[in-house]
């Protein structure tokens, strides 16, 4: 009798900083960082489901360390909550080469089409 694994993998993100993405400090300006989680989150939605309003609301943002010149981050993913009216998902950037530092957190919601529908 054969099984079927139901194997699924985060979507994950590989990000180097470089000179473009620094202030005179050499950290990570943060509107960057904001832009690549943004656009990393909106990648995972268009190809995994369907919303109306594919639009991302940050709902929690938490910046925990800097990123320098050179950092290698990486960029994951994960669902916090999921039901009838809504997705939230839990966005971790860590830098991948200096023992996995978090960098910061974001969890961002998106409504989901059956709460859109019942609301007008």
């Amino acid at each position: 009798m054969k099984t079927i694994e139901n194997t699924y993998k985060s979507p994950e993100k590989h990000f180097t900083v470089t000179k473009n993405d620094i202030n005179t400090k050499k950290e990570l300006h943060l509107n960057i960082l904001y832009h690549e989680i943004e656009s990393f989150v909106l990648n995972i939605i268009s190809e995994n489901f369907y919303f109306a309003y594919p639009v991302p609301r940050l709902y929690k943002l938490q910046l925990l360390k800097n990123a320098f010149l050179n950092d290698q981050l990486l960029i994951k993913s994960k669902i916090t909550k999921f039901n009838d009216t809504e997705l939230q998902l839990l966005i971790s950037v860590i830098n991948h080469h200096n023992n996995e530092d978090l960098i910061c957190n974001a969890i961002f919601k998106f409504d989901l089409i059956s709460t859109i529908s019942e609301a007008s």
